[in-house]
């Protein structure tokens, strides 16, 4: 998509009425949310706020608690447009950021501490293993798988807090405030999305995951650089 037509497209997501005034439905604002962000991928941290918030969306969360979140959302979208404008305006060159190739769910910074970790109370190959499905399934869109691995993640390091299960690590862990932040998000959010592809059954409508919904990335790298500092 050059930069016109994903200026256009923005623009058009971005000035539907639901927008400016109240959208009829959560689900209607989450499906919004999911064709925006993909669009914002030429500017990581448009993504990332974007998606970080439109997180919160799938979550039973009062309007008050919500809108502030629904407002960075669009901000970010408009600070995009402008963006456009602005470069289509100079004709500069549009930064290709979205290649598939180069998109790494886990950092492979992060991936290579773990794998050089001296730790030897802990054998690390599973937890390594299940971070590298993790690219994998983000590289080629295979959402569903993705979010189960998430959940499995989350199983499996307790231990190396010294806790029995993740909710003890989110609660309990004398980490810093962030940290048991980041955690909560991860112990709340993304066990209810999981637990909505692990458990429905077959229905006569269906609505698929994409990797807005099931992007966890930026809460993982923070449970992975404690695992990294704790096993130093």
């Amino acid at each position: 998509m050059n930069k016109q037509s994903l200026l256009t497209r923005l623009e058009t997501l971005f000035n539907i009425p639901e927008v400016k005034k109240e959208f009829p439905s959560q689900e209607t604002c989450i499906d919004w949310a999911n064709k925006v962000a993909p669009l914002l991928r030429f500017n990581n941290q448009y993504y990332v706020n974007f998606t970080q918030n439109a997180l919160k969306m799938n979550l039973p969360l009062s309007s008050h608690t919500l809108m502030p979140a629904f407002r960075i959302m669009t901000s970010q979208v408009q600070m995009a447009i402008e963006e456009l404008r602005m470069d289509i305006e100079q004709g500069g060159e549009f930064p290709d950021n979205s290649s598939d190739e180069d998109v790494q769910y886990v950092d492979k910074s992060r991936l290579l501490e773990l794998r050089n970790s001296a730790d030897t109370q802990f054998d690390l190959s599973r937890l390594i293993r299940i971070l590298e499905e993790l690219n994998i399934c983000y590289k080629n869109h295979c959402n569903i798988s993705g979010i189960m691995l998430t959940r499995a993640l989350l199983d499996h390091v307790p231990p190396i807090f010294s806790c029995k299960n993740f909710s003890e690590v989110a609660n309990n862990y004398s980490g810093s405030k962030s940290f048991k932040e980041s955690m909560n998000h991860l112990e709340i959010s993304s066990r209810k999305i999981a637990d909505q592809h692990l458990h429905t059954q077959v229905r006569q409508k269906e609505s698929l995951p994409n990797r807005t919904q099931v992007n966890f990335s930026n809460d993982i790298d923070v449970l992975l650089s404690e695992i990294v500092r704790v096993l130093k």
